[in-house]
């Protein structure tokens, strides 16, 4: 599905068929991140999940930091190499190609992965689809905020500064790196001392104003630098909170809930994304100002629903029940 995406988007040039490209790109993301959620979840321990999956989300970002780095340096080689320029269509093509091949070879490994026996189960609970629903509008508020803003990053880049590709990589790049410490550092020391909870929340709101901060400065580096911030508050604030919702779910429901999960989220950031070009069509540069408080202010509104929905919550998801039990382990 991920493979077709790509190659949709490639090959076609009619907006209709990109789009179904693009769906069947994000269709095949789903898959493959609500898999390898559940499967993190499996197999650690819930005390130290927060760190499992801060080290996930740090090998993550740090190849976007690498992909990010050389997509900007292979720009104006490709284009001279083409008799084109750097921004042309064709030139974004093969970097998206070249993209592609390398994501298909990552997959190879994940051949040699054994699926985690769980027991067989449904949110059949009132209070387990009540969960998820709580859990779910979180995720959609954070997603619509995101969407708002982050997909266009390099855009921003481009638009207020007027940085070359090259520039923009080594931005990218370094948010990135951000991103990734950011992600190790809360699983690690933030999360045991201040509790999942807490310690998600409070990080969460920290972010906001470095976020503000990058939408009125009028200087590159400075901007470069509070994205830089935020991300690493904001990854690592993820990685927390994405062990706290798969333990608060069975073994059984952790791949449909991951899935469903983000769903919720994607959704609302494509709407988020829509939105937020047409803010900027009719505001001009105001409107990346308007899309980073957008994202700040979903960010707010997010951060202080997960303390009143969650604040005497207990994740007890790895608990057996004699239900449980009694399924018998099947492989995931």
């Amino acid at each position: 599905m991920t493979a077709a995406g790509i190659v949709g988007i490639l090959a076609f040039d009619p907006l209709v068929l990109q789009l179904a490209s693009a769906a069947l790109l994000g269709g095949g993301g789903i898959v493959v991140y609500s898999s390898g959620s559940a499967l993190l979840a499996d197999a650690t321990a819930s005390g130290d999940r927060p760190r499992r999956f801060g080290q996930q989300i740090a090998v993550g970002t740090i190849a976007a930091f690498l992909s990010a780095y050389i997509a900007g340096q292979l720009a104006e080689p490709i284009a001279a190499a083409l008799g084109s320029a750097p921004s042309a269509l064709l030139v974004v093509r093969v970097l998206v190609g070249l993209g592609g091949i390398v994501a298909a070879a990552s997959a190879l490994p994940i051949l040699l992965v054994r699926a985690v026996p769980v027991p067989r189960g449904s949110l059949g609970s009132p209070l387990r689809r009540g969960l998820l629903l709580r859990f779910g509008a979180i995720e959609a508020i954070f997603g619509f905020g995101a969407g708002s803003f982050l997909p266009f990053v390099n855009l921003f880049f481009a638009d207020r500064f007027g940085m070359s590709f090259g520039e923009i990589g080594l931005a990218l790049g370094g948010i990135a790196v951000g991103g990734s410490l950011g992600a190790l550092l809360h699983g690690i020391h933030l999360a045991p001392r201040m509790g999942q909870l807490r310690s998600v929340v409070i990080v969460q709101l920290l972010s906001v104003p470095f976020a503000l901060l990058a939408s009125a400065v009028p200087l590159a580096v400075v901007a470069t630098g509070a994205l830089t911030i935020r991300a690493g508050l904001m990854y690592g604030s993820s990685s927390t909170y994405r062990a706290f919702e798969l333990s608060s779910f069975r073994p059984a429901e952790r791949a449909g809930v991951s899935a469903l999960l983000a769903i919720a989220w994607s959704a609302p950031a494509a709407l988020g994304s829509v939105t937020s070009g047409a803010v900027r069509t009719t505001l001009g540069d105001a409107g990346w100002t308007a899309n980073i408080v957008t994202l700040a202010a979903a960010y707010v509104v997010a951060a202080s629903l997960t303390l009143v929905f969650f604040a005497s919550h207990e994740p007890r998801g790895d608990v057996v029940t004699g239900a449980d039990a009694a399924a018998g382990p099947h492989s995931a």
